[in-house]
């Protein structure tokens, strides 16, 4: 049960961040989320729960997941009732609600050990280091600051105003506030490629400590550093 409602929460955060759930004029409900054709394991997890479609856009760089079908629509509704948490998305989702009579759910107060931020980061998170200032970022970009706001008091870190994208950045870089934010993330655990990158963190923050960053190529610390950066980069090159 417990794995049912971390799956649920966790689903909540992807559709808050890359979903969209529709209702045509003729009254048939969709929900559609597109992501990073990097991620699409997280794609074919929902997929595998509730159906659907998945299909590859152009440029091959991302993949749209449709789901149209009004027994997959309602097991939808039943999962992430109650946890959806992005006031658009909840605009959404009350008129397919209504349609089909069901009342909708308001999110409670976000605790520490909700699944529904590895959902978000890994709809609408970054993580990714500075080699100058060998720091570690982990960030949620969103264009409404009052989903961030919470995450601060929660679990650390800072929000950003991005003026050239007219959106705000919620962003953890202080060691300490990352390191404790892996031992959520063994709680709660992404199912992109991030999750790769947060595996390597311990090692590229061992790689920052003893200089290997800077070392020789040929060297035996310089040798240590393109082995964890080559596989940190790996995310990118997909």
């Amino acid at each position: 049960m417990e794995n049912n409602i971390k799956f649920n929460q966790w689903f909540a955060g992807i559709i808050d961040g890359d979903g969209y759930f529709a209702l045509s004029k003729k009254g048939y409900a969709a929900l559609e989320i597109t992501m990073d054709i990097r991620d699409a394991q997280c794609l074919y997890k929902i997929k595998n729960t509730f159906g659907g479609s998945i299909k590859l856009l152009g440029g091959a760089k991302a993949l749209r997941y449709r789901l149209h079908n009004k027994a997959g629509i309602l097991k939808v509704i039943a999962a992430v009732n109650g946890y959806i948490r992005n006031p658009i998305r909840l605009a959404q989702l009350y008129k397919i609600c209504d349609l089909y009579g069901i009342t909708l759910i308001y999110a409670d107060t976000l605790t520490y050990d909700n699944a529904w931020l590895s959902g978000f980061i890994d709809s609408d998170g970054s993580i990714y280091y500075n080699i100058e200032s060998v720091q570690i970022f982990i960030t949620v970009s969103q264009k409404n600051k009052l989903l961030l706001d919470p995450l601060v008091s929660i679990y650390g870190g800072t929000i950003y105003s991005v003026k050239t994208t007219e959106s705000f950045k919620w962003v953890i870089l202080k060691k300490e506030e990352v390191i404790t934010f892996l031992e959520y993330i063994k709680v709660c655990p992404l199912y992109s490629s991030k999750m790769k990158k947060i595996h390597l963190i311990p090692q590229i923050y061992d790689c920052f400590k003893n200089s290997f960053h800077r070392s020789e190529k040929t060297s035996i610390g310089g040798k240590i550093w393109k082995k964890y950066s080559d596989k940190w980069e790996a995310y990118e090159d997909l």
